[in-house]
């Protein structure tokens, strides 16, 4: 992904941490574990950072752009408000996932 940087270990492990604290993987697979329906391992390949952060920080608005809605939408799940660290974490977090 163009202008994309390596993301800072401390980051991705706090991102790790949230990731597991707000029950990403009971949606998401990552690291090979967790829902396979909804993978994120490869994901940083498809999506830049700015797109990852608004799956997090606005949901609805990217469920609202995609072909195929999704069954369960993350923008019912995503109920915890973020702190602006936390969502950089989490990008993080799932940027460093191969």
């Amino acid at each position: 992904v163009a202008g994309a940087q390596t993301p800072d270990p401390k980051q991705v492990a706090a991102g790790k941490v949230l990731y597991d604290k707000l029950k990403c993987g009971t949606c998401h697979m990552a690291e090979g574990k967790g829902n396979k329906k909804l993978p994120l391992d490869g994901i940083n390949k498809k999506l830049t950072p700015a797109q990852i952060r608004m799956w997090i920080t606005s949901p609805a608005e990217m469920e609202a752009k995609l072909e195929k809605k999704p069954a369960v939408k993350m923008s019912s799940m995503m109920k915890t408000k973020l702190s602006d660290p936390d969502v950089d974490a989490l990008v993080a977090y799932v940027r460093h996932l191969q």
